[in-house]
């Protein structure tokens, strides 16, 4: 059930109380993932005891998967090894691996020595993969028949497999050398006519990723072709493994989020739950490449001091002019980076889209110019409003349409260049428009208002 905040409220004073069998009661009716919200509102003291309790309900796997990762390394931390070890056993070896990525890199050795060998061999198969490889956050818990087999010896077959399987509505073919053949839906299997064979209603070819390739390869997959499940094979195309539903939408999140921080020049590993001082550490390169930049724009400014001093009015206009081509940019910059990312550029050259982006540019700077140069002509003081509307004006619409270039040029050049597109380009965007604005903004106010 979903909660409220009063049902929240309500579970904590179970929990603070010491009524552990009445807590326990309700959040057996609960959904995991709003069992986890709770322990955003609990004391440290509190949430163990929390903890406990779902270690007695069989819940804690469930849960603490629920959980963001600033959290769980807490919870973590306060856990016995006797106990994390009884919770990675409990879980498949992909989610173990969220676990274990989640713990100091010694304890998490000293863990892996604890677990039953069977799990850590299976986890140990999955180490052997790099992070961001399609084979590290693959499950090896999937249903798979011989392609000889009927329909019947096939179901009678999933009925000897794993109950509790990552990918319950599909069932993957294979041969006698455990290469992968085709694919069948579940549902299609168990209600075709007696008599079928798995060869003639498989779909044959399915899509796949070698397990040495990116994640990410599998994500575009699902996305492109709806497909709620991507079958991992090795060099020799054996299926070694699945990635199922959630664990996609888990690398969708996690690309997105890799992009969106990238963008603004942070690592991964700066979130909301990091400390301080990894906060301070991840960001601090970034501020260098931002306080560079912003030298250059300020000694633009010094380069037209002297239209500055007979052109005050100029100076109220700047942060308009570059704050406009700063926003213009970031739009096109977002728009070309998703459109790279779930690869709709395939479908448009990238001079297409640039110079789409800088009409663009352009259009909303005849607005947003005409309004500006509108406004500058209720300035008081000025000598010649006419002409610092026409500057203002000329300056907006350069500006802006630059940005919407500038913005849609650079993820492109990046990874003309095999970089990430995403990487530090709003910072590289915001260093052109500013110094762009102003070098527009006061070099036709020198050219205009000055000749």
């Amino acid at each position: 059930m979903p909660i409220t905040q009063n049902y929240g409220v309500y579970v904590r004073k179970l929990i603070t109380s010491g009524a552990r069998s009445r807590a326990a009661l309700v959040l057996k009716k609960m959904h995991p993932a709003d069992v986890a919200d709770l322990f955003g509102t609990l004391t440290p003291p509190e949430a163990t005891v929390l903890v406990e309790i779902l270690f007695t309900q069989q819940m804690a796997d469930k849960v603490l998967l629920e959980l963001p990762e600033g959290i769980l390394l807490e919870i973590l931390e306060r856990l016995e090894n006797d106990r994390a070890v009884e919770l990675l056993a409990s879980l498949e070896s992909n989610d173990a691996l969220l676990f274990l990525d989640a713990v100091p890199d010694d304890r998490r050795d000293e863990l892996m020595q604890l677990l039953p060998p069977l799990k850590r061999h299976r986890i140990e198969q999955l180490l052997i993969y790099p992070e961001d490889a399609a084979g590290y956050c693959m499950s090896t818990s999937y249903m798979s028949v011989n392609k000889e087999l009927t329909a019947e010896q096939a179901v009678e077959r999933i009925r000897e497999q794993s109950e509790d399987v990552d990918v319950p509505f599909y069932v993957y073919v294979i041969d006698s050398d455990d290469r992968l053949a085709g694919v069948i839906p579940l549902r299609r299997l168990i209600t075709c006519p007696q008599g079928t064979t798995v060869r003639s209603m498989m779909m044959a070819d399915p899509f796949t990723v070698n397990a040495n390739s990116d994640r990410e390869e599998a994500a575009i997959l699902s996305r492109k072709y709806d497909i709620m499940a991507i079958p991992v094979v090795d060099d020799n195309h054996r299926l070694v493994g699945v990635i199922p539903g959630d664990s996609l939408f888990d690398v969708m999140e996690e690309e997105a989020t890799e992009d969106m921080y990238r963008m603004a020049g942070l690592s991964e590993e700066d979130r909301i739950f990091s400390s301080v001082s990894t906060a301070f550490r991840q960001r601090f390169p970034w501020i260098w490449v931002n306080l560079f930049t912003a030298f250059v724009a300020s000694m633009v400014v010094r380069a037209f001091q002297g239209t500055i001093e007979s052109v005050a009015t100029l100076v109220a206009f700047m942060p308009v002019v570059a704050g406009m081509g700063g926003n213009t940019g970031n739009q096109s910059l977002i728009v070309i980076t998703r459109g790279i990312a779930l690869g709709e550029m395939e479908f448009s050259s990238s001079l297409k889209a640039i110079f789409k982006e800088a009409r663009v540019g352009i259009l909303l700077g005849l607005v947003a110019g005409s309004v500006a140069s509108a406004v500058a002509l209720l300035f008081p003081g000025t000598t010649d409003p006419l002409l610092l509307g026409l500057v203002i004006f000329l300056a907006m619409v350069g500006n802006m349409g630059l940005a919407g270039l500038l913005g849609a040029a650079i993820p492109l050049v990046l990874q003309a260049f095999g970089r990430d597109p995403a990487l530090g380009s709003n910072i590289l965007l915001t260093a052109f428009t500013d110094s762009l604005g102003y070098l527009l903004l006061l070099g036709l106010g020198m050219i205009i208002i000055l000749q």
